[in-house]
Protein backbone atom coordinates (compact mmCIF):
# COMPACT_ATOMS: atom_id res chain seq x y z
CA UNK A 1 0.00 0.00 0.00
CA UNK A 2 1.28 3.37 -0.35
CA UNK A 3 0.12 7.32 -0.33
CA UNK A 4 0.93 10.43 -0.80
CA UNK A 5 0.99 13.10 1.61
CA UNK A 6 1.14 16.75 -0.10
CA UNK A 7 0.47 20.23 1.67
CA UNK A 8 -0.01 23.57 1.34
CA UNK A 9 -1.31 24.00 -2.17
CA UNK A 10 -2.20 27.64 -1.86
CA UNK A 11 -4.51 27.72 -5.37
CA UNK A 12 -5.95 31.36 -5.94
CA UNK A 13 -4.37 34.45 -5.91
CA UNK A 14 -1.06 34.13 -3.75
CA UNK A 15 0.72 36.65 -6.21
CA UNK A 16 -0.69 39.70 -8.23
CA UNK A 17 1.16 38.13 -11.14
CA UNK A 18 -1.47 35.76 -12.89
CA UNK A 19 1.61 33.93 -14.51
CA UNK A 20 2.61 33.07 -10.93
CA UNK A 21 -0.32 32.00 -10.12
CA UNK A 22 -0.61 29.76 -12.94
CA UNK A 23 2.52 28.21 -11.57
CA UNK A 24 0.83 26.79 -8.52
CA UNK A 25 -2.07 24.86 -10.64
CA UNK A 26 0.68 23.82 -13.03
CA UNK A 27 2.05 22.01 -9.96
CA UNK A 28 -1.30 20.63 -8.40
CA UNK A 29 -1.62 18.68 -11.69
CA UNK A 30 1.89 17.34 -11.67
CA UNK A 31 1.08 16.37 -7.97
CA UNK A 32 -2.60 14.61 -9.26
CA UNK A 33 -0.29 13.12 -12.52
CA UNK A 34 2.09 11.70 -10.23
CA UNK A 35 -0.78 10.05 -7.63
CA UNK A 36 -2.16 8.10 -10.95
CA UNK A 37 0.86 7.34 -12.18
CA UNK A 38 2.11 5.73 -9.04
CA UNK A 39 -1.27 4.15 -8.74
CA UNK A 40 -1.24 5.40 -4.68
CA UNK A 41 -4.12 4.30 -2.43
CA UNK A 42 -5.07 7.76 -1.04
CA UNK A 43 -3.70 11.27 -0.79
CA UNK A 44 -3.71 13.21 2.63
CA UNK A 45 -3.47 16.94 2.35
CA UNK A 46 -2.00 18.49 5.29
CA UNK A 47 -4.54 22.16 5.32
CA UNK A 48 -4.39 25.23 3.11
CA UNK A 49 -5.54 23.63 -0.44
CA UNK A 50 -6.34 27.20 -0.98
CA UNK A 51 -4.69 30.36 -0.48
CA UNK A 52 -8.44 32.18 0.74
CA UNK A 53 -11.14 30.95 2.50
CA UNK A 54 -13.80 32.41 -0.62
CA UNK A 55 -11.67 31.62 -3.27
CA UNK A 56 -12.61 32.60 -6.95
CA UNK A 57 -15.17 30.77 -9.65
CA UNK A 58 -11.78 30.45 -11.19
CA UNK A 59 -10.02 28.36 -8.72
CA UNK A 60 -12.86 26.38 -7.54
CA UNK A 61 -13.99 25.22 -11.23
CA UNK A 62 -9.96 24.34 -11.76
CA UNK A 63 -9.73 22.34 -8.34
CA UNK A 64 -13.20 20.15 -9.52
CA UNK A 65 -11.62 19.47 -12.73
CA UNK A 66 -8.60 17.97 -11.00
CA UNK A 67 -10.72 16.11 -8.44
CA UNK A 68 -12.76 14.61 -10.70
CA UNK A 69 -9.47 12.95 -12.67
CA UNK A 70 -8.83 11.06 -9.34
CA UNK A 71 -12.43 10.59 -8.48
CA UNK A 72 -12.27 9.23 -12.14
CA UNK A 73 -9.31 6.47 -11.08
CA UNK A 74 -10.60 5.88 -7.68
CA UNK A 75 -7.56 7.50 -5.30
CA UNK A 76 -9.29 9.25 -2.12
CA UNK A 77 -8.54 12.29 -1.13
CA UNK A 78 -8.56 13.04 3.01
CA UNK A 79 -8.29 16.72 3.37
CA UNK A 80 -8.12 18.45 6.73
CA UNK A 81 -8.51 22.12 6.67
CA UNK A 82 -5.65 24.75 6.52
CA UNK A 83 -5.98 28.51 8.02
CA UNK A 84 -6.05 29.94 4.86
CA UNK A 85 -8.75 27.55 3.40
CA UNK A 86 -11.73 29.37 6.07
CA UNK A 87 -12.69 32.72 6.43
CA UNK A 88 -12.26 35.15 8.58
CA UNK A 89 -14.48 35.13 11.28
CA UNK A 90 -16.13 31.65 10.00
CA UNK A 91 -15.70 28.05 11.35
CA UNK A 92 -16.71 26.36 8.40
CA UNK A 93 -14.72 25.74 5.47
CA UNK A 94 -14.71 25.69 1.79
CA UNK A 95 -13.37 22.19 2.19
CA UNK A 96 -16.85 21.27 2.84
CA UNK A 97 -18.29 21.97 -0.40
CA UNK A 98 -16.43 19.54 -1.99
CA UNK A 99 -16.59 16.80 0.82
CA UNK A 100 -20.14 16.98 0.21
CA UNK A 101 -19.96 16.27 -3.27
CA UNK A 102 -17.74 13.45 -3.29
CA UNK A 103 -14.65 15.05 -4.33
CA UNK A 104 -12.75 14.28 -1.26
CA UNK A 105 -13.03 13.43 2.59
CA UNK A 106 -13.07 16.63 4.83
CA UNK A 107 -11.45 14.88 8.33
CA UNK A 108 -13.23 17.62 10.15
CA UNK A 109 -16.40 16.79 8.65
CA UNK A 110 -18.94 17.63 11.78
CA UNK A 111 -19.67 13.96 11.39
CA UNK A 112 -15.87 13.08 12.41
CA UNK A 113 -15.64 16.25 15.18
CA UNK A 114 -17.64 16.87 18.59
CA UNK A 115 -17.20 19.52 21.41
CA UNK A 116 -18.71 19.15 24.18
CA UNK A 117 -16.81 21.82 26.42
CA UNK A 118 -14.86 19.68 28.28
CA UNK A 119 -13.47 17.24 25.45
CA UNK A 120 -13.08 17.93 22.22
CA UNK A 121 -13.46 14.42 19.88
CA UNK A 122 -12.24 13.38 17.13
CA UNK A 123 -13.03 10.52 15.17
CA UNK A 124 -12.15 9.11 11.04
CA UNK A 125 -11.83 6.76 9.03
CA UNK A 126 -10.08 3.73 8.34
CA UNK A 127 -9.25 3.33 4.84
CA UNK A 128 -6.83 0.40 2.87
CA UNK A 129 -5.73 -0.51 6.61
CA UNK A 130 -4.84 2.95 7.38
CA UNK A 131 -6.79 5.25 10.01
CA UNK A 132 -6.92 8.91 9.09
CA UNK A 133 -7.52 11.26 11.36
CA UNK A 134 -6.87 15.28 11.88
CA UNK A 135 -7.22 18.56 13.83
CA UNK A 136 -7.87 21.57 11.08
CA UNK A 137 -5.61 24.77 11.27
CA UNK A 138 -6.28 27.43 13.64
CA UNK A 139 -4.28 30.43 14.63
CA UNK A 140 -5.28 31.29 18.25
CA UNK A 141 -6.11 29.43 21.69
CA UNK A 142 -4.75 25.64 19.58
CA UNK A 143 -3.24 23.68 22.56
CA UNK A 144 -6.12 24.90 25.18
CA UNK A 145 -8.85 25.31 22.99
CA UNK A 146 -8.02 21.64 21.34
CA UNK A 147 -4.97 19.77 22.08
CA UNK A 148 -5.26 20.16 25.65
CA UNK A 149 -8.85 17.94 25.36
CA UNK A 150 -8.30 16.35 22.92
CA UNK A 151 -9.71 12.50 22.57
CA UNK A 152 -9.14 10.36 19.30
CA UNK A 153 -12.02 7.20 18.74
CA UNK A 154 -9.95 4.87 16.46
CA UNK A 155 -11.75 2.79 13.80
CA UNK A 156 -11.00 -0.99 14.09
CA UNK A 157 -7.73 -2.17 14.09
CA UNK A 158 -5.63 -0.73 11.36
CA UNK A 159 -1.68 -1.35 9.69
CA UNK A 160 -0.70 2.44 10.30
CA UNK A 161 -2.39 5.42 12.25
CA UNK A 162 -2.19 9.05 10.51
CA UNK A 163 -2.99 12.18 12.08
CA UNK A 164 -2.94 15.06 10.17
CA UNK A 165 -2.50 18.64 11.57
CA UNK A 166 -1.68 22.01 10.20
CA UNK A 167 0.41 23.81 12.73
CA UNK A 168 4.06 24.94 13.25
CA UNK A 169 5.29 23.26 16.30
CA UNK A 170 8.20 23.92 18.73
CA UNK A 171 10.35 21.39 17.11
CA UNK A 172 11.01 23.24 14.30
CA UNK A 173 12.02 26.82 16.65
CA UNK A 174 10.33 28.44 19.64
CA UNK A 175 10.33 31.47 17.94
CA UNK A 176 7.71 29.78 15.13
CA UNK A 177 5.70 27.71 17.07
CA UNK A 178 1.96 28.08 17.45
CA UNK A 179 1.94 24.44 19.41
CA UNK A 180 4.28 21.93 21.54
CA UNK A 181 5.45 19.39 19.80
CA UNK A 182 4.78 17.18 23.06
CA UNK A 183 1.02 18.53 22.55
CA UNK A 184 0.71 16.27 19.69
CA UNK A 185 -1.71 12.71 20.11
CA UNK A 186 0.55 9.86 20.84
CA UNK A 187 0.88 6.52 19.57
CA UNK A 188 0.43 7.02 15.71
CA UNK A 189 2.64 6.16 13.25
CA UNK A 190 2.66 9.33 10.66
CA UNK A 191 1.95 12.50 11.65
CA UNK A 192 1.18 14.49 8.28
CA UNK A 193 2.07 18.17 8.99
CA UNK A 194 1.42 21.44 7.38
CA UNK A 195 1.68 25.17 7.61
CA UNK A 196 5.15 25.23 7.17
CA UNK A 197 6.16 26.06 4.01
CA UNK A 198 9.75 24.61 4.37
CA UNK A 199 9.97 20.82 4.21
CA UNK A 200 11.37 19.21 6.84
CA UNK A 201 12.09 15.58 7.37
CA UNK A 202 11.74 12.54 9.77
CA UNK A 203 11.02 14.41 13.17
CA UNK A 204 10.74 11.39 15.39
CA UNK A 205 7.81 11.73 18.06
CA UNK A 206 6.43 9.06 20.09
CA UNK A 207 6.87 5.32 17.65
CA UNK A 208 6.23 7.50 15.01
CA UNK A 209 7.17 10.35 12.26
CA UNK A 210 6.61 13.87 11.91
CA UNK A 211 6.89 15.12 8.23
CA UNK A 212 6.34 18.62 6.41
CA UNK A 213 6.50 18.85 3.25
CA UNK A 214 6.61 21.89 2.49
CA UNK A 215 4.36 24.28 0.20
CA UNK A 216 4.19 22.87 -3.17
CA UNK A 217 5.23 26.20 -4.82
CA UNK A 218 7.33 29.20 -3.81
CA UNK A 219 5.08 31.42 -1.83
CA UNK A 220 7.04 34.00 -0.87
CA UNK A 221 11.04 35.78 -1.11
CA UNK A 222 12.20 33.58 1.52
CA UNK A 223 10.49 29.94 0.82
CA UNK A 224 13.39 30.82 -2.66
CA UNK A 225 16.11 31.63 -0.80
CA UNK A 226 15.99 29.19 2.19
CA UNK A 227 14.65 25.93 0.87
CA UNK A 228 16.52 24.17 -2.95
CA UNK A 229 12.86 22.31 -3.98
CA UNK A 230 9.11 21.49 -3.22
CA UNK A 231 7.42 18.46 -3.53
CA UNK A 232 5.47 16.06 -1.30
CA UNK A 233 5.62 12.95 0.13
CA UNK A 234 5.24 8.89 -1.47
CA UNK A 235 4.77 6.80 1.63
CA UNK A 236 4.93 3.13 1.19
CA UNK A 237 3.46 0.70 4.20
CA UNK A 238 2.49 -2.73 4.80
CA UNK A 239 0.87 -4.73 7.98
CA UNK A 240 4.02 -4.23 9.67
CA UNK A 241 4.13 -0.70 9.94
CA UNK A 242 5.93 2.13 7.66
CA UNK A 243 8.36 0.52 5.32
CA UNK A 244 9.40 3.42 3.01
CA UNK A 245 8.88 7.14 2.73
CA UNK A 246 10.57 9.14 -0.46
CA UNK A 247 10.02 12.98 -1.39
CA UNK A 248 9.54 13.51 -4.87
CA UNK A 249 10.33 17.12 -5.99
CA UNK A 250 8.38 18.79 -8.71
CA UNK A 251 9.23 20.84 -11.52
CA UNK A 252 9.16 24.46 -10.72
CA UNK A 253 10.53 27.73 -11.90
CA UNK A 254 14.56 28.75 -11.75
CA UNK A 255 15.61 30.72 -9.26
CA UNK A 256 18.36 33.28 -9.13
CA UNK A 257 19.46 34.38 -5.72
CA UNK A 258 21.95 37.38 -5.66
CA UNK A 259 23.76 38.98 -2.63
CA UNK A 260 24.29 42.86 -2.94
CA UNK A 261 27.12 44.26 -0.52
CA UNK A 262 26.12 47.46 -0.51
CA UNK A 263 29.07 48.74 2.41
CA UNK A 264 30.21 52.03 0.99
CA UNK A 265 28.95 52.22 -2.13
CA UNK A 266 26.65 55.02 -3.43
CA UNK A 267 23.29 54.39 -5.06
CA UNK A 268 24.38 54.32 -8.98
CA UNK A 269 26.75 51.75 -7.98
CA UNK A 270 24.46 49.91 -6.30
CA UNK A 271 22.65 50.19 -9.01
CA UNK A 272 24.86 49.31 -11.60
CA UNK A 273 25.93 46.35 -9.94
CA UNK A 274 22.10 44.61 -9.58
CA UNK A 275 21.83 45.48 -13.14
CA UNK A 276 25.02 43.10 -14.52
CA UNK A 277 23.24 40.48 -12.24
CA UNK A 278 20.72 40.22 -14.73
CA UNK A 279 20.75 38.22 -17.65
CA UNK A 280 18.27 37.28 -20.83
CA UNK A 281 15.44 34.69 -18.91
CA UNK A 282 12.95 32.30 -19.80
CA UNK A 283 10.96 32.69 -16.75
CA UNK A 284 13.21 32.24 -14.22
CA UNK A 285 12.59 33.85 -10.20
CA UNK A 286 14.82 36.64 -9.33
CA UNK A 287 15.42 37.81 -5.57
CA UNK A 288 18.16 40.92 -5.54
CA UNK A 289 19.01 41.25 -1.44
CA UNK A 290 20.98 43.85 -0.44
CA UNK A 291 22.96 44.75 2.63
CA UNK A 292 24.84 47.13 4.54
CA UNK A 293 25.18 50.71 4.74
CA UNK A 294 25.20 52.86 1.96
CA UNK A 295 26.91 55.77 0.98
CA UNK A 296 24.22 58.08 0.95
CA UNK A 297 20.55 57.29 1.73
CA UNK A 298 18.28 54.49 0.49
CA UNK A 299 15.36 56.90 -1.29
CA UNK A 300 18.22 57.91 -3.81
CA UNK A 301 18.02 54.06 -4.94
CA UNK A 302 15.62 53.77 -8.05
CA UNK A 303 15.02 49.95 -7.14
CA UNK A 304 11.58 50.41 -9.88
CA UNK A 305 14.10 50.96 -12.89
CA UNK A 306 16.31 47.53 -11.66
CA UNK A 307 12.92 45.22 -11.27
CA UNK A 308 11.47 47.23 -14.57
CA UNK A 309 14.66 46.31 -16.66
CA UNK A 310 14.69 42.63 -14.57
CA UNK A 311 11.07 41.79 -16.40
CA UNK A 312 11.80 43.52 -19.61
CA UNK A 313 14.63 40.73 -19.83
CA UNK A 314 12.11 37.73 -19.02
CA UNK A 315 12.40 36.96 -15.65
CA UNK A 316 8.33 36.22 -14.14
CA UNK A 317 9.19 37.27 -10.15
CA UNK A 318 11.51 39.96 -9.68
CA UNK A 319 12.12 40.81 -5.49
CA UNK A 320 14.74 43.29 -3.82
CA UNK A 321 15.14 42.89 -0.74
CA UNK A 322 16.47 46.38 1.21
CA UNK A 323 15.78 45.04 4.48
CA UNK A 324 19.24 44.71 5.49
CA UNK A 325 20.05 48.03 3.89
CA UNK A 326 21.04 50.74 6.10
CA UNK A 327 21.84 54.60 5.57
CA UNK A 328 22.54 57.57 7.63
CA UNK A 329 19.52 58.68 8.36
CA UNK A 330 18.79 55.06 10.34
CA UNK A 331 18.61 54.92 14.16
CA UNK A 332 19.98 52.14 16.54
CA UNK A 333 16.72 50.27 17.92
CA UNK A 334 17.55 47.86 21.36
CA UNK A 335 15.00 45.14 21.22
CA UNK A 336 14.46 42.89 24.31
CA UNK A 337 11.78 40.51 23.59
CA UNK A 338 12.34 37.12 21.89
CA UNK A 339 8.59 36.39 20.84
CA UNK A 340 8.02 37.03 17.14
CA UNK A 341 4.82 39.27 17.84
CA UNK A 342 5.68 41.01 20.44
CA UNK A 343 9.28 41.71 18.20
CA UNK A 344 7.35 43.42 16.34
CA UNK A 345 5.25 45.30 18.34
CA UNK A 346 7.98 46.77 20.26
CA UNK A 347 10.28 47.73 17.48
CA UNK A 348 7.13 49.82 15.96
CA UNK A 349 6.34 51.28 19.64
CA UNK A 350 10.44 52.59 19.30
CA UNK A 351 9.87 54.00 15.83
CA UNK A 352 7.27 56.38 16.80
CA UNK A 353 4.32 54.12 16.20
CA UNK A 354 0.87 54.51 18.80
CA UNK A 355 -0.44 51.63 19.71
CA UNK A 356 -3.38 51.76 17.67
CA UNK A 357 -1.25 52.02 14.57
CA UNK A 358 0.46 48.71 15.54
CA UNK A 359 -3.02 47.29 15.77
CA UNK A 360 -3.93 48.00 12.86
CA UNK A 361 -0.45 46.77 11.46
CA UNK A 362 -1.13 43.39 13.45
CA UNK A 363 -4.72 43.34 11.77
CA UNK A 364 -3.40 43.68 7.87
CA UNK A 365 -1.18 41.05 8.65
CA UNK A 366 -3.40 38.65 10.59
CA UNK A 367 -5.39 39.17 7.30
CA UNK A 368 -3.32 38.85 4.76
CA UNK A 369 -1.93 35.40 6.45
CA UNK A 370 -5.21 33.68 7.08
CA UNK A 371 -6.18 34.51 3.51
CA UNK A 372 -8.73 37.21 3.83
CA UNK A 373 -10.10 38.53 0.21
CA UNK A 374 -8.84 41.54 -0.89
CA UNK A 375 -11.98 43.70 -0.62
CA UNK A 376 -13.19 42.38 2.83
CA UNK A 377 -9.29 43.59 3.90
CA UNK A 378 -10.07 46.78 2.52
CA UNK A 379 -13.82 47.45 3.79
CA UNK A 380 -12.21 46.11 7.29
CA UNK A 381 -9.19 48.69 7.53
CA UNK A 382 -11.48 51.67 5.93
CA UNK A 383 -13.53 51.06 8.85
CA UNK A 384 -10.79 50.70 11.54
CA UNK A 385 -9.31 54.03 9.96
CA UNK A 386 -12.33 55.55 10.83
CA UNK A 387 -12.65 54.65 13.82
CA UNK A 388 -8.77 55.40 14.38
CA UNK A 389 -9.55 59.02 12.96
CA UNK A 390 -12.22 59.70 15.16
CA UNK A 391 -10.41 58.83 18.04
CA UNK A 392 -7.74 61.05 17.65
CA UNK A 393 -10.00 63.89 16.81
Amino acid sequence: MRFIHVGDTHIGNVYKSRTRNEDFKDVFRQFIDLAIKERVDFIVHSGDLFNEGSPSLESLLFVTDQLNRLKQVGIRLFVIPGSHDVGIGEENSIIELFDRNGLLTNLNSKRYVSNDGESFTLGGETYKNAFLCGVAGKRSNVEDGIFKRLRINIDGRPWIKIFAFHHTISSLGEQFKDLDTDSLPKDFDYYAAGHWHGHKDGIPYGKGVIQYPGSTEYCDEKEMVDNSNRGCYIVDYDESGIKKTDYFVFDTRKKEVHEIDANGKTPQAIESEMLSKLKKSDGSLLVLRLYGRIYGTRSDLNLAFVKRSALDLGYSYVSINSSRLTDKNDVKVDIKENDLEKIEKEFLLKRGYKEDDVKLARFLIDAVERGMGEDSIIKTAKEMFTKYDNKRD
